[in-house]
């Protein structure tokens, strides 16, 4: 994915590559524990076991490292996604959001720091593209997958499904607001709601 907004010098020696992984590591950490709030530059550079200056020869401030570190878990969530994806006998529409929610919610619930990145952190220009190429990309792929099951036409409006995508990030943005874990009846009462909106929608798009 590149949708950042600035060119961040990447470390190009072994050992520095290896101290900005020790510095996300760090900082992930303390975000897991604590909250964003709680990672700032000191702390993550006592954390990581790096001396303080050290830091800024990697990132100009806090914002580029939690950019970076929000960077590495879209991909790593997106590669979990596409690998599970591959493997998933689609059978309805109901099916595919039911699968696409529990992956996140079990990605989150194993890495707090990109729950409270993701649903929390959308201050900073950064942050904004990421997540909206991040959702498109993910409405795209759902969209494939339904209509490679039959489920929808190939000419189903792709607006539906981002949709289905900006509404299903809001509640799982609600369902871990102010926890580490997910709130079950919100996450119930949002696959429903979202399941009958998508139903519906897509039933419309098709007449």
């Amino acid at each position: 994915m590149t949708t950042t907004t600035h060119q961040r010098r990447q470390p190009v020696q072994e050992r520095s590559r290896e101290t900005v992984a020790r510095l996300l590591d760090a900082a992930a950490a303390i975000i897991d524990e604590a909250g964003v709030e709680a990672a700032t530059t000191r702390a993550i550079a006592e954390r990581a076991g790096v001396a303080y200056p050290s830091l800024y020869r990697f990132y100009a401030d806090r914002e580029e490292i939690l950019e970076q570190l929000l960077e590495r878990h879209l991909a790593d969530l997106d590669a979990e996604a596409v690998a599970a994806e591959e493997t998933w006998q689609i059978t309805s529409i109901e099916d595919v959001i039911d699968r696409e929610l529990d992956l996140h919610i079990a990605y989150y619930e194993e890495h707090p720091s990109a729950a409270r990145l993701w649903l929390s952190g959308r201050s900073s220009p950064t942050v904004i593209a990421h997540v909206r190429e991040r959702t498109r990309v993910l409405a795209e792929r759902m969209r494939s997958a339904l209509i490679g099951a039959g489920l929808i036409s190939p000419e189903t409006d792709s607006r539906v499904l981002l949709l289905v995508v900006e509404l299903g990030d809001r509640i799982l943005d609600v369902a871990f607001r102010g926890s580490s874990t997910h709130d079950p009846v919100i996450i119930q009462l949002g696959r429903t709601a979202l399941k009958a909106y998508a139903l519906e929608a897509l039933d419309s798009a098709a007449h």
